[in-house]
């Protein structure tokens, strides 16, 4: 937050002035710089010769200082008319050791931008410094009222206009002939403004024509209301007056460094003698060249002066807010704040400064700026998530909570007496995508979502725009592309429309239909597919903000490759999902197909340096043999685009795992099997994959059902209620629609009734929720199977556990993710609490005697996801179901799943990528 950069970032066609000085770097670049004075000249409106192009603005300071030492401007002193004869509280006050009356000096404001100063010592000439303006800032929006004790303040910057004007020619008046005034247009660190820009610039420069007028314009293109033109044309058509100006600020590039002054040709031909030779590298040649020549300017100046002043206003607020801070008005993007804290009296901005950076947030100190002290610090305006940490981090430097955006400054006192609503934190994102379409990024994508899952975290998948003609059908009739539905398997969900919110089927090699959120939605024609892609997009980003408000974690698939450089501006798929997710992106390449490095590198340069800073590395897919046989391309490949491979993966032999061409089928709609398992449809239900491993059981059908006339119709053997991420809604839901009946009844007729995770806390006698960690209900009622009790809290439970089957002692493995603790009933009446003690029965317990599943009757519950995964475990529940139905037993019979491909996936990948990168 000490960086005074355009939030925006660097433009998108930087890659080009790259590209161009590389090719430029054999041969030494123009000394004269004269085809950039030429671009530039053309698009400011001013002389070629009147222009000078340095290393940074700095550099211009310094040169031009040292251009005026050489040669002062004037020789006698004169004063204007209508300029004060007497300035005694303008006058400057200089260098003790340098009293000479007649001795030319650097006028400088305080505070003003260090390098006024140090460039005007650096030469050998006299400062003064202007008494200080600090009684002229006035406080930002929202930040109304005066702390007691603080010193009057103007409202508006256009208010001390004639008051600016009055000062400057006092001050320039009090001073000998070839004098400099600098002049900050806005000030650094202010943020301000003079009064009557640039229109004063030009005033004073005529006015004193034996003194030099000096504006800094570095930051003018941000400064609300200015005019982007400031006083580069005065400069070019008057002798005296001086115009600098950073390109490196605006665009966000200071490592170029690269900046250019405008004056009369006297002054430019000085200063350009003063300058080293070749002062721009071949690469911040093209840049400034490009930037001068490429369209797209005025908006950008325009979408940054917007989105600056809309957050420096709403951080106004925001910080305003906290006791202790006074925020000033600035028309920049940076701001003071001035720390004055009651509560802590000994706490100045140095304080606070290290406090904040304990947390990651860096502040300017303002101590080392003359007239101001360690009470103030400068925070630059960065992006709206930027904002929002420093806000935080204020906050919590302060001990208070930040205010949120959409609340008042001070709460009244029905919001102080509500209870505080949780706010869902946004999932975190990585990005898979690929070189090219068939890639591999699938698959990879299904092994970081399978991985993610084993490590116990809540994960889900994404695909803002499939296209494929073969889809799965979602369990609500939605359809989506098939990849998403294999996705969501590794993730242990059912597919969920939300998962590929866009999918286009292709028709004919003209048109295709698009699905929208799994529903026919139009069809078209190929040029007449951007007139939809706003609808499209936005309801891609619609369902990837409801998914990331559910989960931990996304996964993120691209399509076809993010280095199509036509369709960058409309892609919201791969790039362009990833920047709205806030994702790592993952780029992998098929070195099957040939030419996997060359294509790393030629993607790295087509991207826009957002896209850059969002890259984390590379992985090559589909390998074949060692690959100690590729050498030094992995060291080679990270020489040449600062990015590592990060992998390597493999070509896995067999892996039978469906593609889009393929059906997902597991249990279900078995014809003439002899077992009929209901499972409920819940509608938040997670890690469904622990019913997947009855697909390999020959005698054994899975039917989801939706409603209770289903399961009372439909001849089941066992009802099983899987997981849910609400267990108090699919509670209700059951209750809705009459299921929760139908298995009272079920089970009343002897019927196994089994839960897992949600569905076992489900089938106890209540759920708990004092701190509404799950939703507002503090109870709620179960079906009342098991004579225990749920207890939601705060801290989740994470981990792959070994257990065991207590009746049969046969071994169980697999993982919990749950908030929930369940325990046996405890009754006021000492009668009923023993009778469910002596009902209830431990049936899972984990290899450190935890119990982790109750069961009573023919209804068992347990929080081990997997538990049909054991061979031995699954055929013994399903022969017991047909030894109540009078069949023989049978055999268990090994799996060979969609469940177990996945896992050797994942296995696969995650041994062949650096997963701590």
């Amino acid at each position: 937050a000490s960086a005074n950069l355009n939030p925006l970032g660097p433009p998108e066609w930087l890659d080009a002035a790259f590209a161009e000085g590389r090719r430029a770097c054999g041969r030494y670049p123009d000394p004269s710089c004269r085809e950039l004075r030429a671009a530039a000249a053309s698009s400011l409106g001013v002389p070629p010769e009147c222009l000078v192009f340095g290393n940074g603005a700095d550099e211009l300071m310094f040169a031009l200082a040292r251009s005026l030492a050489r040669r002062p401007l004037g020789s006698s002193p004169r004063a204007p008319t209508g300029a004060p004869t007497t300035a005694s509280s303008a006058a400057p006050t200089g260098d003790p050791r340098h009293d000479a009356a007649d001795r030319p000096v650097h006028l400088v404001e305080a505070p003003s931008y260090a390098s006024y100063r140090a460039s005007a010592l650096d030469a050998g000439l006299k400062v003064g410094e202007l008494p200080a303006r600090l009684p002229g800032l006035a406080r930002a929006p929202g930040s109304e009222g005066a702390s007691e004790g603080s010193e009057p303040r103007d409202r508006s910057p256009r208010e001390s206009a004639p008051r600016d004007a009055e000062f400057y020619r006092a001050s320039l008046a009090a001073s000998p002939p070839g004098s400099a005034l600098w002049i900050g247009a806005p000030s650094n660190p202010t943020g301000l403004m003079p009064g009557g820009y640039p229109g004063l610039a030009g005033d004073l420069a005529r006015a004193f024509p034996d003194r030099i007028v000096v504006c800094d314009e570095a930051f003018i293109e941000f400064a609300d209301g200015a005019d982007p033109a400031g006083a580069l044309a005065l400069a070019a058509s008057l002798p005296n007056l001086v115009v600098l100006r950073s390109m490196t600020k605006f665009w966000a590039v200071p490592g170029l460094r690269a900046g250019y002054a405008v004056a009369g040709p006297a002054i430019a031909a000085a200063l350009r003698a003063a300058l080293p030779n070749w002062p721009l590298n071949s690469v911040a040649e093209a840049f400034a060249r490009l930037a001068f020549s490429s369209p797209g300017s005025a908006e950008r100046r325009d979408a940054t002066r917007a989105f600056v002043s809309a957050e420096r206003s709403r951080m106004a607020a925001r910080l305003g807010a906290l006791p202790g801070l006074e925020v000033l008005e600035s028309s920049a993007n940076y701001y003071l704040v001035l720390v004055r804290s009651e509560a802590e009296p000994a706490l100045d901005g140095d304080g606070l400064a290290a406090r904040l950076a304990k947390k990651g947030i860096g502040v300017r100190k303002c101590r080392n700026f003359a007239g101001l002290g360690s009470e103030y610090l400068r925070v630059a305006v960065r992006t709206a998530p930027e904002n929002d940490a420093i806000a935080e981090a204020f906050a919590e430097a302060l001990g208070r909570p930040a205010a949120d955006d959409d609340r008042g400054l001070e709460p009244g006192p029905a919001a102080r007496a509500a209870p505080e609503k949780r706010k869902p934190a946004r999932a975190k994102a990585l990005s898979i995508q690929g070189c090219s379409s068939s890639a591999g990024k699938s698959l990879i994508a299904a092994a970081f979502c399978r991985i993610f899952r084993d490590e116990g975290l809540d994960v889900a998948p994404y695909k803002a725009q499939n296209m494929s003609l073969n889809s799965a059908v979602t369990p609500d009739g939605l359809e989506i592309g098939r990849a998403q539905a294999v996705q969501a398997a590794a993730c242990g969900l059912e597919p969920d429309a939300r998962m590929n919110p866009v999918l286009l089927k292709p028709e004919s090699d003209a048109g295709s239909q698009v699905v929208l959120m799994g529903r026919p939605y139009a069809r078209y024609k190929a040029r007449e597919y951007y007139d939809l892609h706003a609808t499209m997009r936005d309801a891609a980003r619609s369902a990837y903000d409801s998914l990331a408000l559910e989960r931990e974690i996304i996964v993120l698939e691209g399509a076809g490759s993010p280095g199509e450089i036509n369709l960058k501006s409309r892609d919201f798929v791969n790039m362009g999902a990833a920047r709205h997710a806030g994702a790592r992106v993952l780029l992998v390449g098929d070195i099957d197909r040939g030419g996997v490095f060359a294509s790393f590198i030629g993607h790295v340069a087509t991207f826009a340096p957002d896209e850059l800073a969002m890259l984390s590395g590379f992985i090559v897919n589909k390998f074949r043999g060692d690959p100690a046989l590729l050498g030094d391309a992995f060291g080679m490949t990270r020489a040449r685009t600062g990015y590592p491979v990060l992998g390597c993966v493999p070509m896995i032999a067999g892996l039978d795992i469906p593609d889009e061409d393929e059906p997902v089928v597991k249990a279900g709609a078995r014809e003439g099997a002899e077992l009929r398992i209901a499972v409920p449809r819940l509608r938040r239900v997670s890690n469904f994959t622990d019913l997947d491993a009855f697909a390999s059981e020959p005698d054994a059908t899975v039917v989801p059902v939706s409603s209770g006339k289903e399961i009372d119709d439909g001849r089941f053997d066992a009802v099983v209620i899987p997981g849910t991420k609400s267990t108090v809604a699919d509670l209700g839901w059951l209750r809705e629609t009459g299921l929760a009946d139908s298995i009272l009844r079920f089970a009343a007729s002897g019927g196994t009734v089994a839960g897992i995770c949600g569905g076992y806390q489900m089938l106890g006698r209540a759920v708990l929720d004092p701190d509404g960690v799950e939703s507002d209900e503090r109870e709620t009622p179960g079906l009342g199977l098991i004579p225990v009790v749920t207890s939601f809290a705060a801290d989740k439970t994470l981990s792959r556990t070994a257990a065991r089957w207590v009746p049969s002692g046969e071994a169980l493995s697999g993982y919990e993710i749950h908030h929930g603790v369940t325990r046996l009933a405890r009754d006021d009446d000492p009668r009923r609490g023993q009778a469910a003690r002596e009902q209830a029965r431990a049936v899972v317990v984990s290899e450190s005697g935890e119990v982790l599943g109750y069961g009573a009757g023919e209804a068992w519950g347990s929080y081990l996801h997997g538990v049909f995964d054991a061979d031995g475990f699954r055929r013994s529940f399903l022969n017991g179901l047909r030894r109540r139905r009078g069949l023989p037993p049978l055999p268990p019979s090994p799996r060979a799943s969609l469940d177990s491909e996945l896992s050797r996936l994942a296995e696969a990948v995650k041994a062949n990528v650096d997963m701590g990168a």
